[in-house]
């Protein structure tokens, strides 16, 4: 029994460094590719994340493409990871270099670089973000055969200056009248 699951393992091992075509399979509408890249939709409150499956060849670079929108003026954070997975000292799964650049527009149309982030496990501010498109270029080189990374983005409205400005009537309200109340 041990001898078939050492024999099944050196075959899946066989077949992925066989392996020289590169494929992205993500969790959104789309492969990533320049022609198709992830469509994420709107992008809000509620963490969006788009998680991918790598396989190629140990060492080949790799750049993947996702589409997404901002509907209102907002402040807007992403993060990343990579899965690393190590099996009797063999890399099963792994991506080097990894970093992810925001640009306006959708891809290939974006001109201004907004911000890159790497898989260090920190949630980064991308700034305060018009409504409009933006797109991912997502990047790095697979250590092994597999490589999975997940890219998450969310994105809070900042509130506008007429909401600071009843904020302060409010308090300013609350404080005449606590201030009569004393006087009273």
């Amino acid at each position: 029994m041990l001898k078939n699951l050492k024999l099944k393992l050196v075959a899946a091992a066989a077949l992925l460094l066989s392996s020289t075509a590169f494929a992205g399979i993500g969790n959104f509408p789309g492969d990533g590719s320049v022609g198709n890249p992830y469509e994420l939709g709107a992008i809000g409150p509620t963490p969006t994340t788009l998680s991918a499956l790598l396989i190629g060849t140990t060492g080949s670079a790799f750049e993947e493409y996702a589409n997404f929108t901002i509907p209102t003026f907002s402040s807007t954070t992403g993060s990343a990871s990579t899965l690393f997975l190590s099996l009797g000292g063999f890399v099963v799964n792994d991506i080097n270099d990894f970093v992810v650049e925001v640009w306006d527009s959708t891809h290939p149309l974006g001109t201004t670089l907004i911000a890159t982030f790497t898989d260090d496990g920190l949630t980064h501010s991308l700034g305060d973000l018009l409504p409009g498109q933006y797109h991912l270029d997502i990047s790095g080189v697979l250590g092994a055969n597999l490589g999975q990374y997940s890219v998450s983005l969310q994105a809070l409205p900042v509130p506008e200056p007429e909401t600071y400005a009843m904020l302060l009537a409010g308090l300013g309200l609350i404080g005449f009248s606590l201030r009569k109340r004393q006087l009273a």
